[in-house]
């Protein structure tokens, strides 16, 4: 089977279990490998194309694993689906040790310009922001969200979550954000809370950005709404109920957080408190 068959089916067959912005990823990642070694027979791979393929990288360290990452899932699948019989990938081709920057968390200021700028773009682009950062959300989560995943719980709206993997977790909205969402549902067209893709996402935090002059990206709220549950000393099994973690600790016997914990973590952080983000 030639390289470029190979990676059209492993496309083909990722694209049902993963999200679309990962596929195009592995996508541009194997195009790469590909565009250098030549579309040879994937049994004909050897271990020196991948460390020529890795010697040719001119990007940042994390980049490179992941583009190493992307070569290693492939060829162990292809090894799954016995298309080789081995796999050329060798650990030692990763960067053994990649520094992870540490985000910064925006300041109660910063946030009150970022949510005042969106809500002068239009409702939608602030209940994006305001939902992603009082939510603890991850961009594409926010984009696939539907007017019937806010869900009453308990008497309360919660927000109903398809994360990473298709697990579901449930997220309590503050009562002034879910008041602003049942309104905003009320004059929304089709289902989709946020109809737009992850580039139409780009281009309103882009504009934001510039009004405001504060860097900003979807990831740099989830870690606000992160770092508040940490200084507030939340437990940490309730921010990963949050966040949709894994336990660091065990994933078997994964510490379930009961909804009336996660239901005093809102009212306690966001709607009682003047200091946190609902001042943000």
């Amino acid at each position: 089977m030639k390289l470029s068959q190979a990676i059209e089916l492993f496309l083909k067959f990722k694209s049902k279990e993963l999200a679309h912005r990962t596929i195009k990823e592995y996508k541009s990642d194997l195009n790469k490998f590909r565009e250098l070694i030549g579309d040879k027979n994937v049994s004909e791979i050897r271990t020196a194309d991948i460390m020529i393929f890795r010697t040719s990288l001119d990007c940042s360290p994390s980049l490179i694993n992941r583009r190493m990452s992307a070569l290693n899932t492939f060829f162990n699948f292809l090894v799954d689906m016995e298309v080789i019989s081995s796999n050329p990938f060798k650990p030692s081709l990763r960067i053994k040790k990649v520094k992870q920057k540490i985000p910064e968390a925006l300041t109660e200021e910063e946030v009150e310009k970022i949510l005042t700028a969106a809500q002068q773009r239009s409702q939608r682009d602030y209940l994006l922001i305001k939902t992603i950062l009082y939510c603890g959300l991850r961009i594409s989560e926010a984009l696939n969200l539907k007017r019937d995943d806010i869900i009453t719980v308990k008497g309360r709206k919660v927000l109903k979550v398809l994360g990473k993997g298709n697990k579901e977790r449930f997220i309590p909205l503050p009562s002034e954000l879910a008041k602003e969402l049942m309104d905003y549902i009320k004059n929304l067209e089709g289902e989709r809370l946020f109809p737009l893709k992850y580039h139409g996402a780009k281009y309103v935090f882009d504009k934001i950005k510039e009004k405001t002059g504060i860097y900003l990206h979807p990831h740099k709220l989830r870690h606000t709404f992160a770092t508040l549950l940490v200084d507030r000393g939340v437990d940490i099994r309730v921010i990963q109920a949050f966040l949709g973690h894994a336990s660091p600790n065990t994933s078997a016997r994964y510490a379930k957080v009961r909804d009336d914990v996660m239901f005093k973590v809102i009212d306690e952080v966001f709607d009682k408190s003047q200091t946190a983000i609902e001042e943000i």
